[in-house]
């Protein structure tokens, strides 16, 4: 099984993070297609902890200011 590394941010929540709006989060499918990648994809990084979300009233965001934490 693999293990994310978690000393490096994925290049998506780098993505997220440099975007110069006032949004906190994201959904699933604006953040596939602002990165060009799949759904399935974004749901695949969300499975393996590469991409952190936050599950509030039945919706799966993904935070702009996401952290991960280190060993």
């Amino acid at each position: 099984m693999n293990t994310p590394s978690t000393e490096v941010a994925d290049p998506i929540v780098n993505l997220l993070s440099s975007l110069p709006d006032n949004r906190v989060a994201y959904s699933i499918k604006e953040v596939a297609t602002m990165t060009g990648v799949s759904p399935r994809t974004i749901l695949r990084r969300i499975a393996d902890g590469s991409i952190p979300v936050v599950r509030s009233q039945g919706r799966t965001l993904i935070p702009k200011q996401a952290s991960h934490p280190t060993v």
